[in-house]
């Protein structure tokens, strides 16, 4: 387990803001979550190049500052969310030994299985369907988490990609932050507005999954 913590380089700026509104207890949990998965994801990226750790850190701040959530355990699940779809070492059990059963049941709710390629379109449909049979705290992860996928994805270079997101994401994710948080709706619609601004004319022709 002590392994997990080997990366000692300073902590986020944006996470030292989220520590400032903690007690010692809760922003120490912040601090073990966020060395965790710097570890969990050591050397990976983001299709846009950056490393992939700026995406969780991301993802928790959004819930802090733009969402309003003080929970501690969805803040330290938004760090730790790709940790167990993308890190080999790290499964459930891992996670809730270290941040506990609620936090390793929050990140198993929005981490994809692994399926063979040919697999992929059917596991992400029940995946989508999945969400919306959430508790509204894991619905809410899923959002901030989609919210940074929006407003990334076209700093990738990939149109298509943007438009898939875009494409899915009014299909499905508005209806979502309808049903969970009136915040969340207006992020995920504004992050979609941004990318149709991007896109131009061809974001109008998208529909459907």
């Amino acid at each position: 387990m002590s392994s997990m913590y080997e990366i000692v380089e300073p902590m986020p700026s944006a996470l030292t803001v989220i520590q400032a509104g903690l007690d010692r207890a809760d922003a120490e949990r912040i601090e073990c979550a966020y060395r965790f998965a710097a570890h969990a994801h050591d050397g990976q990226t983001r299709d846009e190049g950056t490393p992939f750790i700026e995406h969780p850190v991301r993802v928790a701040l959004v819930l802090w500052q733009e969402l309003g959530s003080r929970d501690v355990d969805l803040l330290v699940a938004a760090l730790l969310h790709d940790t167990i779809e993308d890190s080999p070492e790290v499964d459930d059990a891992l996670v809730a030994s270290a941040f506990g059963e609620r936090v390793a049941r929050l990140v198993l709710d929005v981490t994809k299985e692994p399926v063979p390629a040919a697999q992929r379109a059917a596991r992400d449909r029940a995946y989508i369907d999945r969400l919306r049979t959430l508790d509204a705290d894991a619905r809410l992860l899923k959002l901030a988490d989609r919210i940074d996928n929006l407003r990334s994805v076209v700093g990738s270079g990939d149109r298509d990609k943007a438009l898939r997101y875009l494409t899915v994401s009014r299909a499905e994710f508005v209806p979502l932050a309808l049903m969970t948080d009136h915040a969340a709706l207006q992020l995920v619609t504004a992050a979609c507005d941004a990318i149709a601004a991007a896109l131009g004319p061809v974001a109008e022709e998208a529909s459907g999954l």
